[in-house]
């Protein structure tokens, strides 16, 4: 089976996508998490968030590479190595932050030219739209992080446990995605 071509890639993956969950969920999220900081309900504090953040990555990383050994398909080794490369992100070396945004790209490339061993996991509707959620919400987080919203009211209030917050959240998202991925062939779809 040939490879198809980067746009063909694209659009199977975009017609697998519901883009209102995608982009509503880690709105509304971003906002009850907001308002429950501002109204102090929100308890947990950005060092609690980074430790959960490295215990969610963690595990995620082990429990899909155990998902490898056990089925052998290659899907899984790949969905370790994302959660590891989020993993090292939350480390926070010195100097990994060019080297992480390499990785996903290293990592989506692999997707790209493995097309057939990603194929039948990328016709999954919930797949894709619960990675796309994770996503954005990370999007969300990073943008956060570098101050992209400091225009909105009472942002510096929310800023930084914020942040964090959507950070783990869009670990849960990704991690739940990868683990529970499942296969979905064209005659099924």
């Amino acid at each position: 089976m040939e490879t198809p071509g980067f746009k063909q890639q694209l659009k199977l993956v975009s017609n697998s996508a519901n883009y209102w969950i995608i982009f509503s969920v880690p709105l509304i999220l971003c906002a009850i998490i907001s308002l429950l900081i501002a109204y102090k309900l929100y308890p947990i504090r950005r060092s609690t968030l980074e430790i959960v953040a490295l215990f969610i990555t963690s595990g995620f990383c082990l429990l899909c590479f155990s998902r490898f050994v056990y089925c052998k398909d290659k899907f899984f080794l790949w969905a370790s190595a994302m959660m590891l490369v989020l993993f090292v992100r939350e480390i926070h070396p010195p100097g990994s932050s060019g080297g992480v945004y390499l990785g996903m790209l290293a990592l989506f490339y692999i997707a790209h030219k493995n097309h057939n061993m990603f194929v039948d996991y990328f016709r999954n509707k919930t797949l894709v739209t619960t990675l796309g959620v994770g996503f954005f919400t990370y999007f969300i987080s990073v943008t956060t992080d570098q101050r992209w919203w400091k225009f909105v009211p009472g942002e510096k209030l929310v800023h930084s446990t914020m942040e964090e917050s959507m950070e783990v959240v869009g670990h849960l998202f990704v991690g739940c995605a990868l683990l529970l991925a499942t296969k979905l062939r064209s005659e099924d779809s």
